[in-house]
Order: C-alpha cells, then structure tokens, then sequence
C-alpha cells in the first residue's frame, strides 16, 4: 500500500474509518491498491446507506467494482448482492474485473444487470399473480408502435392527429410514472392536458393498448418496472421473498432513475438500507426518458443516516477541461457541491470558431481534425463531433465524405431493426409465446402464403369479438366463415398456425440455435432471402446469417459461465430472446462492432454519455439548438441543458473545440440564433477566443481564428463577405487544396456498384479519371481505393460515390 494516504476527516460520520483503519492494519487485500483516498474511503464503508457522487472521469466504475470485490473479499455471499446497471455491456464489464480480483467461482453467482434484466427473472417467477403467462414475451420500440398504430385504427382515430410514436411516448411516461391506464383516465389534468393537445381519447388508446398487451402475453419494457412495482406494493410475500435474497444493493448512475426504478429501491431495501448508489447529478441528461435528478439530489432526505463521498479527482482531462467544465456547471442551481480538479498538465484553451452556414461550420471541422492529426500525430479514431439533434450530422457526413475521411456514426438503430432481422425475430418470439399479435402479424406475411390485409382484417374482428389472440381466433373456423373468410383462405390460416404451434412445442425442451435453424428453414424465411442475388439480397442474407450466429454465440457463451456445474442448463430460445429484448440500443449500436474502426466518431451529446475521446468538438452552439428551442420554458429545462453541455464538455481528454454558425437551415428556411448562452457561461480564463462582451481582457492578442470579413455581426447575416477561404494562423496549416468542381455532366449516370472491378477505368463526377486498384469490405460497405490521374490515390465508399466505367 506504498503511497496511500489517509485523513481522519468526515463529516458524514467516522464509521467508515474504522473499516479502513482494519483493512491497512491486515494488508492482506489487494482491492484497495491503486486508489486514491477519496475512491479508498468510498469502498470502505460497507454497511448502511451510502452515496458516491462522483465526478466525470473520477473513477467510479473501478469504486463500484472494488466495493464489490472487498464485500465478497469479507465473506459476503455473491447472491445476497445485488449490482444494477443502465446497460448490458457495463454490467459486463464491472463482472470481469471482480473475477480478476477476486477469482470466477468467487464471483460467479453476483446477482449482477440492467434493472430490466433483473426485474424480469422476478416477474417470470411471480408471473400468474400477475396475470401473464411465465413464457410472456417482450416487445421492442417498434413492436410497440405498431401495436398503438393498431390501436388508434381500432378506435378510427387519424393516425397523423394520434402520432403513434408521441402517443406511445405519452403512455411510456405515465407508466414511468405509475400513472396506469384507469388513473390516466380518471385524472382531470392529464385529460384536460390532452383536450389541449388535440387528443382528448389517449386515455382510451392507452386502455386498448394495455388490454391488447395482456391479450398477446407481452409486456413492453415499460410494463417491466410498472409490474415490478405492483409487485412488491400488492403482493407483501414477494417482497419479503426477493428483498431477504439481497444483503446489499448498489447502483450505477443514480442520477437516471426514474420514479418507478426510485420506488422499487426503496421498497427492496428498506428493511436492511445497505444500499449505495453511485452518480453525479451533473450528468444528469434524460429527463426526456423519465429520469429524476431529484432521486440523487433528496438520497440524503431518504436515508438521513447516508454517508456520502466524493470522488473529484478527474483522471481523464486537462487542468484547462476540468476548470472550465467547473465554471460551466456551477451556475446550476440544483446541485450536490463538489469541486473536481485535474492533476494533469494545463493543456490547451477551448477554442471558438465561428461560421457563417452549417456547410461551412462543417468544412472547419473537417479541416481543424486534419490540423490536429498532422500537429499531432493522431488518429481519426481520436476525434469525435458532438452535436444537439440528429439532423446535424447531414452537413458533417457530407464534409467528411468530400475529404474522404472515414466515420461512424453513434445513431441507437440497431442491428436488431433491420427489416430481414425483424422477419425472423418475429418467427422465434411466436415460437416462444404463441398469442403474440405483433409477431403474428408480421410472421404470417414473411414469406407471402396468400393471406393477404382482407384476411387479416377478418381475423382481427373476430379476435376483437372473442376478446382472444390473432393465433386463438384462427382457430374458430366457424366464426372466420361467418366474417366472410374463404375456407381456402380459413386452410392457409391454420396451417401457418399448425407451424408455429410445432415450433411452440418444441420451444422448451430443444437447444436454442437448433430450434433457429428448424425455424429459418421451415419458415420459408431462409430460401426467401437466399434467392435475391442483388447486392441488397446479399447483404440481408448475411444478416440473417450474423443472427444465427448470435443464437449460437449465446448458447456457448452461457455454457462457458456454466463451466463446471454438474449438470449444464439447456439454453432455450426464450433465453435468447429476453437477454436480446433486454439490450439497451448502447449494447447494440451499430458501431459497437462491424462499423468499428479507426474512423472519426458523429453522435448526439446524449450518445456520448460513458465516452472518451482526446478531441472533441461540440457543434451548432447557438440559442434554440443548444440550449434546445424546446427546452428554454422553466429553469429545470435550462439547467437539465447546461448539463448535457457539461457533459459533452467532459467527454475530451486533450481539446475542446466549439463551434457555430450564423444561419442555419432548420424546416425549410435559413435561421439566425445568437449564439448560446453556455458559451458565455464558461470562464474566460480557459477560452482562446471569448466571445466579444465576456472578458474581452482575457482574449488573445492574436485569435487561432481569422476570418476575412469586412463587418462582424453577432446572430445576424454578414454585411460583407471575402470569397477567400477562411485561413489559419499560428501553428495550424493552411487548408488544403479545394474539392474540384463536378463534372458539368448532365447525362452523368453513375455505374452500380457491383459492376466494378479492380483494374478498371472509370470517372468520378468531381475526380475526373482513374484506375481502381481494389475494392474491399463486403456489401454494402464495398471500398475501392482509386487512383486518379490528377488528383491521386483515395479511398472511397461505393456507395457514397458517383461513379462510372470511362467512356
């Protein structure tokens, strides 16, 4: 424990100390090597209620995985702790370094995941209290989008008025609120709220979708922490049962708990109250998704006896980021104090630059990263550009396309909601739960077997009029006739459901990947998509491959953590689907994997929430874009703003650069907003180029930016503008040379992609000529690195490009 210092200093209590004071007096753990005195003390105090609030970049997932491992280290059982996560892949990781400290066998049975994934084994367990069958199945986002569509059809609402998407928001933030179907009815504000918006009946497509939910057996991920509550309230075994399970509970990131994530704590540790939560309220970003910042902020109003910590010493950024992220934050109001501080060298002052359009901003950017790699020596991995909206990746993706540097973008769509990946998705959750109606409905289509919408259409009514699932009603063939249905129609029906109800029965007792393949073979699906030889047929046949794989990579990876049992557990494909169903799109993003690489990172700043990268670069920094146009009503919205922008601020490790552009096309039509308040907000001290009117005596005397303007005009069009290039000064490089016009072609019609071949000649509209030297990568994502005859070597994305073989 060389180096490790200890002060006797708390004013939270002194118990603490004496579990520390133990640990250095026997030495014989090694869990406390490495951490400072703040992080020591955090891990120490094991008993009673405990809050962590822990700055960006201090540390806290080694204090969370540390206090983890000292507990075990202290002979508590594995499964009497319960550690909560926001994702899989964090839940993951923090398992893997307390195997490394404290071994696998002594870490394998932590009860240790996402509060949905936990939740779930309990609902599964206390399933018939509630009313659903144990095998329920959960929908995603767009399974249940389509089924509110189907809702508000059903009730012949116009479905532009009863937007799917906002009201499936509206009832997932009353279920987060507790507010059930009944209650949303009955409660004059909420009604008289929705009278004002135009929706007087979302009570009622709320009531229909909770019916039809409970209908088909599935719960949407909402339902799991709403059901997980009338769990532990009404049934008082239950809770006594699950609660006398767990000694210990900790959870990560605190300050995203919503109200019923709140309340399920309270009530699974309220008879032993060890629980320790880990967060910073400063970083509290989703209210949008129901989060409280309240729930960390009033930890010490629950639990008066709390000890609190905390961790300030940032390990990730300069002196100049740390300080100025400091600045930033302290005009919030609502707040836990802390000063985070930085031991490491000053660095570099955040750097300002203004542009005139969002085209230009994103030309700067470009230009500043290629600056960057050659002043030092970096990678475009190293870069990543932070932004508000999604909407303004556009101009970036094009500017970086036009310089042929390589990105990625953090968008949450995931592998899972490719159209080929639902098909068979819906195929597995209807082995696994029959009465599924979404899965149903979209199965019964893929492949076509002649039932068509007419078809459908009966089948609903007369599930409607039984009060039964699609797959039920599909057996009453008397009343399908009297609907009106052929019986040939009536026949192609119940074979479909023959099928399905074999695959069911199979389901329980067969090996998951081999169930997968009965399933993509039997269906039609596999020979459907092997057909299509075109480019896009290709690429989802190896969709649908990569899914079987993903069965087959889940069945060795829990036979691997089995490793050992007497008596390994079969994996089922029910097991599958809830550990996909339970993914968060950080699990699943796209570019966790196959878009992965040494490429420039494009995400929204709530993407970038548990990321690192040496340079950042956070655009569009103006009023009505950051802070959001939509959130400038009440000053929670203002403050829940400054955070996001703290926290995007915290993502750099060496720089920070801010950008902003003086018009904007948003909707159609140019805008000109001032620039963000936020700017101002941050001390001059660490800016090189303040705004004019904030601390002018503070600016450079020569500013990293010059731009050739006659007249200067804050939040208004330019008077006058040079049509020379914006130029660097100091240490960065000059631009280099322009993109070349296109080729003024009007019949330039370009080749498709899968007719190219390595050693052809062919004409890029903006290149001109050139010779492919190869082409790599597998469709979609084919890359041919080209040499052109004036412009030389360059790699570009096929699908971008406008190419064709030259004439």
């Amino acid at each position: 424990m060389e180096g490790f210092s200890i002060s006797v200093q708390s004013s939270e209590g002194s118990d603490f100390f004496l579990y520390f004071c133990g640990i250095m007096m026997n030495n014989s753990s090694t869990v406390f090597e490495g951490l400072n005195e703040a992080q020591g003390n955090a891990v120490a105090c094991t008993d009673g209620p405990v809050l962590i609030v822990a700055g960006a970049g201090s540390g806290k997932t080694r204090v969370l995985t540390s206090r983890i491992a000292y507990l075990l280290e202290k002979g508590v059982e594995a499964r009497s702790i319960l550690a909560l996560t926001f994702t899989k892949k964090a839940a993951g990781e923090m398992k893997e370094r307390i195997a490394l400290m404290v071994g696998e066998e002594r870490a394998r049975r932590l009860v240790m995941g996402t509060f949905h994934a936990v939740f779930v084994r309990f609902l599964r367990e206390y399933a018939a209290d509630l009313g659903y069958p144990e095998s329920f199945t959960i929908y995603d986002q767009s399974d249940s989008t389509s089924a509110v569509k189907a809702c508000i059809k059903e009730l012949g609402l116009d479905d532009k008025v009863y937007k799917p998407r906002e009201v499936l928001s509206r009832i997932s933030k009353a279920k987060n609120n507790l507010v059930t179907a009944d209650a949303y009815r009955n409660n004059p504000s909420i009604t008289t709220s929705d009278a004002h918006a135009r929706k007087p009946r979302l009570g009622e497509v709320y009531s229909l979708y909770v019916k039809k939910c409970k209908q088909s057996g599935v719960m949407d991920f909402d339902d799991i922490l709403l059901n997980m509550n009338y769990l532990l309230r009404d049934f008082p075994a239950a809770r006594e049962a699950i609660g006398a399970r767990f000694r210990y509970i900790l959870v990560d990131e605190y300050q995203d708990t919503n109200y019923a994530q709140y309340l399920i704590l309270k009530k699974l540790a309220q008879d032993h109250r060890n629980i320790c939560v880990v967060g910073d309220d400063s970083q509290s970003i989703y209210a949008f998704r129901g989060a409280r910042v309240e729930n960390i902020l009033n930890f010490k109003k629950d639990y008066p006896e709390c000890k609190t910590f905390r961790l300030e010493r940032n390990y990730r950024s300069t002196k100049t980021i740390v300080s100025a992220a400091n600045s930033l934050i302290a005009k919030n109001q609502g707040r836990i104090p802390k000063n985070c501080y930085s031991e490491a060298e000053a660095g570099e002052k955040i750097r300002i630059i203004n542009a005139y359009t969002e085209q230009e901003e994103a030309q700067l950017i470009v230009s500043d990263i290629l600056d960057r790699m050659r002043l030092h020596k970096a990678r475009y991995e190293d870069f990543a550009v932070l932004y508000r909206t999604n909407a303004q990746s556009r101009a970036l993706e094009e500017a970086l396309r036009r310089r042929n540097i390589p990105y990625r973008i953090y968008s949450g769509n995931s592998f899972f909601e490719r159209a080929e990946v639902k098909d068979m998705m819906a195929w597995f959750k209807l082995a696994v739960n029959p009465d599924d109606d979404e899965s149903f409905k979209r199965a019964v289509g893929r492949p076509a077997r002649g039932i068509g919408g007419t078809t459908m259409d009966a089948l609903a009514q007369v599930a409607r009029a039984g009060g039964v699932s699609l797959r039920r009603a599909a057996a009453a063939g008397d009343s399908l006739a009297a609907a009106g249905l052929r019986s040939a129609a009536i026949l192609r029906l119940q074979e479909f459901c023959r099928l399905v109800e074999g695959f069911a029965a199979a389901q329980p007792a067969t090996d998951a990947h081999a169930l997968a393949l009965s399933i993509a073979d039997k269906s039609g699906l596999w020979a459907l998509y092997k057909e299509d030889v075109t480019i896009e047929g290709l690429s989802r046949m190896a969709n649908l491959e990569e899914l079987l794989n993903s069965v087959a990579a889940y069945v060795e990876e829990v036979a691997e953590e089995a490793e050992g049992v007497e008596e390994a557990p079969l994996v089922r494909l029910a097991d599958y689907l809830e550990n996909v169903s339970l993914l968060s799109n950080v699990d699943v993003s796209d570019s966790d994997e196959e878009d992965a690489g040494n490429k420039v990172s494009l995400m929204t700043a709530h993407s970038a929430k548990g990321l690192e990268f040496p340079f950042v670069t956070v655009a569009g920094m103006e009023e009505n874009l950051f802070p959001s146009g939509g959130m400038l009503a009440l000053p929670t919205d203002i403050e829940e703003e400054r955070r996001l922008f703290y926290v995007a601020m915290t993502r750099a490790m060496k720089c920070v650069t801010l950008t902003l552009a003086e018009t904007r096309m948003r909707n159609g039509r140019h805008e000109s907003n001032e620039p963000s308040r936020f700017l101002r907000e941050i001390d001059p001290e660490y800016l090189q180029n303040p705004l004019p009117g904030r601390g002018a005596a503070a600016a450079p005397a020569e500013p990293a930016f010059v731009r050739p303007v006659t007249t200067r005009v804050y939040g208004r069009a330019p008077q006058a503008r040079s049509q020379q290039p914006p130029v660097y000064r100091g240490k960065a490089a000059v631009l280099t040379r322009p993109l070349p016009d296109k080729i003024p072609d009007s019949e330039f019609i370009p080749t498709p992609p899968g007719e190219l071949r390595a050693g052809q000649r062919v004409e890029h509209n903006r290149f001109g000529g050139g010779k492919i030297l190869d082409i790599t990568g597998v469709a979609p994502e084919l890359k041919a690195r080209i040499v052109f005859d004036e412009y030389g070597e360059k790699l570009i994305m096929l699908k971008y490009a406008k190419l064709r073989l030259e004439k």
